[in-house]
């Protein structure tokens, strides 16, 4: 039973890393896509907008801390159409 608690533990720690990693993968690749289109990107606790023409655009509302980047990323690509 102390070998499956043990599995167990080292599988979510490792996930939590890859997820870790996974998010800011997201993060850096919304930056380069925002950053491709000459925009710039703002984030708050709560939200993310596009910078355009010195116009503020809500581009999402995160639901989740942990997948922030991940949503975000979403709604990023689907305003630019990609």
């Amino acid at each position: 039973m102390d070998e499956l608690k043990k599995l167990k533990k080292r599988f979510s720690v490792g996930k939590a890393e890859w997820s870790d990693s996974r998010e800011e993968q997201y993060r850096k690749e919304s930056q380069d896509i925002v950053f491709g289109f000459g925009d710039s990107l703002k984030m708050t606790d709560t939200a993310v907008y596009i910078i355009r023409n010195d116009e503020q655009i809500e581009i999402a509302k995160p639901q989740k801390a942990k997948t922030y980047w991940f949503e975000s990323w979403l709604k990023i690509k689907e305003y630019y159409g990609i």
